[in-house]
C-alpha cells in the first residue's frame, strides 16, 4: 500500500468520524466529543503520513506493509504526531489551536476510560457542541491555510462539513439566550470570529486573556503578553482533572479550579506537561498519557 493511498484511507476515516460525531450529538453527546477526538488525531496522522508512513507508528521500524494491512500497528497519539510534524518538517502549529484540540482530547480520555463529569451535567449537549465547534474552527484553519495544498482535493467534503455545522446552532442559541441575551453588560460584547454571536466579552481580568466568548467559550489570548514572552507558568491538576488550571504562587502552586493548593510540581516525561498533586510513580496514570487509539 504506498504512502498516498494510506494518507487517502486515513483523512476520509477521519471525515467519516467528524460526521458521525454530528450525528450522535442529540442522542448521545459522549459518543460525539469520542468520534470528533478521533478524528482529529486522524487528521495529524494523514499530515505525518505525507512525510513518510513509518512515522505514524510509535517505533517507526515496526511499519511494515504486513502491520498496516493487518490493522496491528501501535500508532502515535496527538501529542506524539505533533512533535514528529514540527521536527520533521518546517511547520509550526499554532499553540493555541493545539490546546483546543488537546481540551477534546482529554475529555475523550475521561469518558473512555474513567467519566466525564461535565457531561452528567444538565447541558451535556451543549457542552460538547461548543467544544465542537471551537475544535473546528481551528482545524478547518489547519485544513485550508497550514495544511492547505496538502487537503486542497477534499475542500468540498471539508467544506460540507463545516456547512453540517448548522445543525449546532439550537444547542448555541440556547446557551445565547441564558448567558447574553439578559446579561447588562452584553451591549459591550463584539462579535466572536468562531461562533459568531455577539458575546464577546473583553473585561476578562486575565493578563494573557484579551477576551472570552461566553457561547462558545473560545478564548482570545492576549497578544502582547505573548509578543513580550510574559508567561505563567501553568500546570494540570490531577485532584480536579483541570487542564492548565494551576498557577505558581509565592507559596507553591494553585489550581483555579479546584482552590486546592501544592507543594510542587512534576513534569510528564511523555506529554511534557507540568502536574500538580500526583507524584513521580503515578505519572503513567494521568489522563494525557493514556492511549485511546
Amino acid at each position: 500500500m504506498k504512502d498516498a493511498e494510506i494518507f487517502d484511507n486515513i483523512f476520509r476515516n477521519a471525515l467519516d468520524f467528524l460526521n458521525r460525531a454530528l450525528d450522535e450529538l442529540d442522542a448521545h453527546p459522549k459518543y460525539a466529543l469520542i468520534d470528533f477526538a478521533a478524528a482529529v488525531e486522524l487528521v495529524f496522522k494523514a499530515r505525518l503520513v505525507l512525510v513518510d508512513s513509518m512515522w505514524i507508528a510509535d517505533e517507526p521500524t515496526d511499519a511494515t506493509p504486513e502491520k498496516f494491512k493487518q490493522g496491528k500497528l501501535r500508532t502515535v497519539g496527538l501529542e506524539l504526531a505533533k512533535k514528529r510534524i514540527e521536527s520533521l518538517t518546517d511547520e509550526n502549529i499554532d499553540a493555541t489551536a493545539f490546546k483546543a484540540f488537546q481540551t477534546v482530547a482529554r475529555h475523550r480520555n475521561r469518558v473512555v476510560h474513567f467519566f466525564h463529569p461535565d457531561l452528567d451535567s444538565e447541558n451535556p449537549r451543549e457542552a460538547v457542541a461548543r467544544e465542537i465547534y471551537v475544535a473546528w474552527y481551528y482545524l478547518y484553519r489547519l485544513l485550508t491555510e497550514l495544511w492547505g495544498k496538502h487537503f486542497l482535493r477534499y475542500s468540498n467534503l471539508i467544506s460540507e462539513f463545516g456547512a453540517r455545522l448548522q445543525s449546532l446552532t439550537p444547542f448555541l442559541d440556547a446557551v445565547f439566550d441564558r448567558e447574553v441575551k439578559n446579561n447588562p453588560k452584553a451591549s459591550n460584547f463584539t462579535k466572536c470570529p468562531v461562533c459568531n454571536y455577539q458575546s464577546l466579552d473583553a473585561a476578562t481580568s486575565d493578563r494573557y486573556q484579551s477576551a472570552v466568548c461566553h457561547v462558545c467559550r473560545y478564548i482570545q489570548p492576549s497578544q502582547k503578553a505573548i509578543q513580550q514572552g510574559d508567561e505563567d507558568f501553568v500546570a494540570c491538576c490531577a485532584a480536579c482533572g483541570g487542564h492548565q488550571t494551576v498557577r505558581a504562587t509565592g507559596f507553591g502552586f494553585k489550581c483555579a479550579e479546584c482552590r486546592e493548593s501544592f507543594a510542587e510540581s512534576v513534569k510528564c516525561e511523555r506529554c511534557s506537561e507540568h502536574w500538580v498533586g500526583i507524584t513521580d510513580d503515578d505519572l503513567s496514570c494521568c489522563d494525557c498519557c493514556i492511549d485511546t487509539i
